[in-house]
């Protein structure tokens, strides 16, 4: 069953819990019917005291008390019979409960107003489906992929479709072999493109340029499919390619339950052999690993302070804070307990024998600090920052930006009065966007309402002083527009580092086809932009630059579509597409 932005802010971690999709929008994208309810919102808002009510419904739904949900959002929809969202919630609350049959009527009903027929039809195909009702519940899927509105690349993922998956007319709602073969609207120049190699890994979910390994004078790149199932489930598995020939250079796999790879980028040259390396997480077994960037030998192991602290969820190379000749790496463990519960944690540790160099806490219990880190070495003058995606005046997120080996925080970042996770994912020393010399700061709120929930907006801060530069804002809601470190260089060669920008849900083509956006550093305009056109391409999951791959003197990009169902739901894919 399709969820919704009722549950856009992220839940603290929790022990032993690893989150298995993006952090706030995880409930927009769950397709299990028996979680708590979710739809659009209505093309006229219900007032106060209705999203009130629907809120407290929602509540227990989630309490499983499914008696007082469903009275009230009865008493509701005889108060307000043109309420969309309260005949939805009613229709989902009916279907949590396993009350099929009540809630197909109740579901029609919600189906029959625009804002929120995908959804209502889905989740009537759900609960016709729960009862062995399977034509009917094809017949309803069949009018959701008419509306073009809806992404049913998981449908053969969701349990409460178990019964109708194995339909050959399945097939006909998904994205046919042709329409993989042309992934964007625009014009584009793909150099390399790579596929993961099953149904839920999740390929490419993280990719970064870490530096040429093979000695081809190219940068290459690394990835990860932190869900991937290797000989049991959610082990996860990173890899290293060239980006010159596409050429697999090695991969190497964590064990079941660790999702390797959850965090995962270049290390800098941590092993001082001059060749840079690669530093992966793998949260579920507490553990991070440096992987040597020649063979992908393990150069160390380091092992969680806390158990469930999701230690390496976050992670990034910091360049040589210490001055011992090796490169140091950062890790995040956002469930740290030390400064109160889900407070978080980061710590840099040197590259050379793991040890703890720098500690830092979060300031209050459930803040999750940590749950971003990134660093980067400017000829001399280091920079680091740490994400805290509930810290922060109302726990809208706050990004905390250090000198070297500093305690306190140089500045911080933190958003408007719309902001929802900033530093929940992604932050980045981006580059010079002002051209002063110095590398600036990039933080994303991918979650932020400017338009609605999950729009999404960025911030680049100077690196001298910590004043805004630039506030962009994603173009609708839902799109999650801020994905990726947004490192493009400077490819207008006007002297100003650029952003490159993933909006990874955006349905401007596709339901979530998803976009990636190329602004101008200097002033913020749009250079060029790459829309996915295939239905949960999830395009823009991640977004990079990489330097001149093919000879032609331009910057070329990094860019990837982690749910892409081109091998199966969920299974990802990867491009390095041309700049120029």
């Amino acid at each position: 069953m399709k969820l919704a932005h009722a549950a856009r802010r992220s839940a603290p971690h929790r022990r032993h819990a690893i989150p298995v999709v993006r952090l706030s929008l995880a409930a927009l994208l769950a397709v299990a019917c028996s979680r708590p309810p979710a739809v659009e919102e209505p093309a006229h808002p219900a007032g106060e005291e209705s999203r009130r009510i629907i809120a407290q419904a929602r509540a227990l739904i989630g309490e499983k008390n499914f008696a007082g949900a469903t009275g009230m959002l009865e008493e509701l929809t005889g108060r307000e019979p043109s309420n969309a969202r309260a005949w939805a919630v009613l229709g989902e609350a009916w279907h949590a409960a396993g009350e099929y049959e009540r809630a197909i009527p109740v579901l029609e009903k919600a189906a029959e107003f625009e804002e929120t027929a995908p959804t209502a039809l889905y989740n009537a195909a759900c609960s016709y489906a729960r009862i062995g009702r399977s034509d009917d519940a094809f017949a309803l899927l069949m009018k959701v992929r008419a509306t073009n509105r809806f992404d049913l690349t998981q449908v053969t993922l969701d349990p409460d479709l178990e019964s109708i998956k194995d339909y050959p007319r399945i097939a006909g709602l998904l994205p046919g072999r042709e329409e993989f073969a042309r992934p964007f609207v625009e014009p584009a120049r793909i150099l390399q493109e790579w596929r993961g190699e099953g149904a839920g890994g999740a390929f490419g979910w993280i990719a970064r340029n870490i530096g040429d390994v093979d000695g081809d004078g190219v940068a290459d790149v690394t990835t990860s499919a932190p869900n991937l199932n290797v000989a049991g489930g959610f082990a996860g598995k990173v890899y290293v390619y060239s980006s010159r020939t596409g050429r697999e250079l090695w991969s190497r796999a964590g064990e079941p339950g660790d999702r390797l790879g959850l965090g995962i980028e270049a290390a800098g040259d941590t092993n001082a052999d001059g060749i840079p390396d690669v530093v992966a997480g793998a949260p579920g077994g507490g553990k991070v690993y440096v992987y040597s960037g020649r063979d992908g030998a393990v150069l160390l192991q380091l092992e969680a302070q806390q158990e469930g602290e999701l230690f390496g969820r976050k992670v990034s190379d910091v360049g040589d804070v210490d001055r011992d000749g090796h490169a140091d790496v950062l890790v995040g463990a956002p469930g740290n307990d030390a400064a109160g519960g889900d407070a978080g944690r980061a710590a840099v540790h040197s590259g050379r024998d793991g040890s703890v160099l720098l500690e830092l806490l979060g300031e209050r219990a459930g803040d999750q600090y940590g749950s971003a880190a990134a660093g980067r070495a400017d000829e001399g003058r280091i920079t680091l920052v740490v994400g805290a995606p509930d810290a922060g005046e109302g726990r809208r997120g706050r990004a905390y930006v250090y000198d070297r080996l500093a305690a306190e925080p140089r500045f911080v970042i933190d958003p408007d009065e719309l902001g929802s996770n900033l530093g929940g994912m992604f932050v980045s020393v981006v580059g010079d966007v002002d051209a002063d010399g110095i590398s600036d700061i990039y933080a994303s709120d991918w979650s932020h309402e400017a338009k609605g929930p999950a729009t999404g907006r960025i911030y680049v801060h100077s690196g001298s002083d910590g004043r805004r530069l630039l506030t962009l804002t994603g173009e609708a809601e839902g799109d999650g527009f801020g994905i990726g470190p947004a490192d493009a260089g400077d490819v207008d060669r006007d002297g100003h580092a650029d952003l490159i920008i993933g909006a990874w849900q955006h349905a401007g083509a596709a339901p979530a086809g998803g976009k990636v956006y190329l602004h101008s550093g200097k002033d913020g305009s749009l250079l060029r932009a790459w829309t996915g056109r295939v239905m949960g391409e999830t395009f823009g999951f991640d977004a990079t630059g990489l330097g001149d791959v093919d000879g032609d003197g331009g910057i070329d990009l990094l860019l990837t579509s982690g749910w892409s169902a081109v091998n199966g739901p969920r299974s990802g894919r990867m491009f390095i597409v041309s700049g120029q």
